[in-house]
């Protein structure tokens, strides 16, 4: 009988493993590369472990609570098989502090110690100027005092009782001041709490190991929210003699995932997976009155343009230690082929703060031509500009830029890749030694009744002088109106040599200009309109 039993639990310990077993927490995995799409992240992690024989769970833990569950791959290399991919949130597990939270609680700790000393040092100031009201009668109240006694009593009490007062009234300034830090100190600290007490990811990875070995493993998810990068530049210009302007790309990343990524490998993508890539389809187009339109079919045909989630699709057998590769059963994110992705060629540690993180992307040393350009109806300043040509290959994303002239600051533009064509124009600021002049000539302008019509003239003279010590190229740019009416008439009088676009009105000169030369321009039209008309804009 007692053989029985010994043959029955020998079986049963040899058959353990085919069995499910206890959950394998693995939170150790490695942050690999991190991609960043304008809005969202695809993370990139690793990690290594022993599997034992039968089927088993890997949970994958201290991950971002954000991550799109259809999203997730996971790939590794063992003598398993991969039976399902699950996302889940964990709310019960607390995050190891950080290095940031150890130190703020151990300087909380410390001002509070600072902080009750000093409200026990009030509390014994209080104390002695009690002690001193209370005998300040001196002599009893039958028995007088000398006078020159009464005069040192009297000094005592004066010159203790101010001391008291001076040391409790400091006291309280740095009881005060403690106090402010002190709740900086607990600000900061909750907010850094509330980070830890937030749920966490975690992917629980199901599989069926053949036999007891060591396995890794490649996580890859997108976390949909919470990150995204945005483009800015710094434009210099040193010389305009030297044709060229250096761009420097840039990128503000900001991340609140709840994952740290400590000097990882990034790249930078102008895609934006959320968007997804099926092409828009049409549908038919009916027109009908409002009012025999139903409701319900107006919802119906709404309804056709959303784009319906992926599939999940299941997948199947990983087998690893003779290098075969893991298969996974997670759906497979989708990235945009078109997305230009910059990829970075150091570590950059982005913690998950919320806080704006710079990031150089590139620099470039970009062909320009240097001119001038006047507006002197709208303002008499001349602008330096470069028309920068080759830029169409950088794929720039639109941003704001800080423009550098000679190593200083000269202010901010914009720069809008989609606005332009072949050549990109940057303003690289306002040159005082350059005086223009607009003046409204006499000669040209007034105004005439002829019949039943009314004819109005308006002439300008512009002048420009470089105060500069050498030779400029500047394009002066001004207007005449159109009209927008056929009895609205409008004639050009006198032009001065300028181009002249019909269509948009604009009167444009290209002057080369020598060093302290002044040049003059002058042009004028005439508007005919009927007498008892008022016209708009003139």
């Amino acid at each position: 009988m007692k053989k029985t039993v010994q043959v029955a639990v020998t079986f049963l310990l040899l058959s353990a493993p085919s069995f499910a077993q206890d959950p394998v927490w693995i939170s150790n995995s490695d942050i690999k590369e991190v991609k960043i799409y304008q809005q969202g992240a695809m993370v990139s992690r690793s990690a290594k472990t022993t599997l034992n024989q039968g089927v088993q769970e890997l949970v994958f833990d201290g991950l971002s609570p954000f991550i799109n569950p259809q999203s997730i791959q996971v790939k590794g290399l063992g003598d398993a098989t991969i039976l399902s991919v699950q996302f889940q949130q964990n709310y019960l597990k607390e995050k190891r502090k950080s290095d940031e939270v150890l130190q703020l609680e151990e300087l909380l700790d410390s001002l509070q110690v600072k902080s009750m000393q000093l409200r026990n040092k009030l509390a014994v100031l209080g104390d002695a100027q009690a002690l001193l009201q209370s005998n300040k009668t001196v002599g009893g109240s039958s028995n007088g005092l000398a006078a020159d006694k009464l005069e040192q009593v009297t000094d005592f009490f004066l010159r203790k009782m101010i001391a008291l007062k001076e040391e409790q009234l400091q006291t309280q300034k740095k009881e005060k001041k403690l106090s402010e830090q002190l709740a900086k100190v607990q600000q900061q600290l909750n907010q850094l709490q509330q980070k830890r007490q937030q749920s966490t990811g975690t992917i629980v990875v199901r599989l069926d190991a053949r036999s007891r070995g060591a396995a890794s493993f490649e996580l890859n998810y997108i976390i949909a929210t919470n990150v995204s990068w945005t483009a800015f530049y710094d434009i210099r210009a040193t010389d305009v003699q030297a044709g060229k302007v250096d761009l420097v790309h840039k990128a503000k990343v900001n991340q609140s995932t709840g994952e740290d990524w400590d000097k990882v490998k990034l790249s930078l993508s102008t895609g934006n997976p959320a968007l997804g890539t099926e092409r828009p389809v049409l549908h038919p187009w009916y027109l009908d009155f409002l009012s025999s339109y139903p409701k319900s079919r107006r919802a119906d045909d709404m309804a056709q343009y959303q784009q319906a989630m992926p599939a999940v699709a299941e997948g199947a057998v990983m087998k690893v230690e003779d290098k075969q590769q893991m298969t996974t059963v997670a759906v497979r994110a989708e990235e945009q082929t078109l997305a230009a992705n910059f990829e970075i060629l150091q570590p950059y540690s982005i913690p998950s703060d919320g806080q704006d993180y710079q990031v150089d992307i590139q620099r470039h040393a970009l062909n320009a031509r240097f001119q001038y350009v006047a507006v002197p109806k709208l303002d008499t300043d001349v602008f330096l500009t470069a028309r920068v040509s080759g830029w169409e290959a950088l794929s720039l994303s639109p941003g704001a830029a800080n423009v550098y002239f000679e190593d200083a600051f000269t202010g901010e533009t914009y720069i809008d890749p989609a606005a332009v064509n072949d050549t990109l124009e940057l303003s690289l600021g306002r040159d005082k030694r350059i005086v223009v002049k607009r003046d409204k000539l006499t000669d040209l302008s007034g105004t005439k009744l002829l019949g039943s019509t009314k004819q109005r003239s308006l002439g300008f003279e512009i002048s420009v002088r470089n105060g500069k010590k050498e030779s400029i190229d500047l394009v002066l740019l001004d207007q005449v109106p159109g009209s927008m009416q056929k009895d609205i008439e409008v004639r050009v009088e006198e032009l001065s040599g300028a181009a002249h676009n019909t269509e948009t009105g604009e009167v444009s000169w290209k002057l080369k200009i020598s060093s302290g030369e002044t040049v003059k321009k002058r042009f004028g039209f005439t508007v005919k309109y009927p007498k008892d008309k008022v016209v708009f804009g003139l």
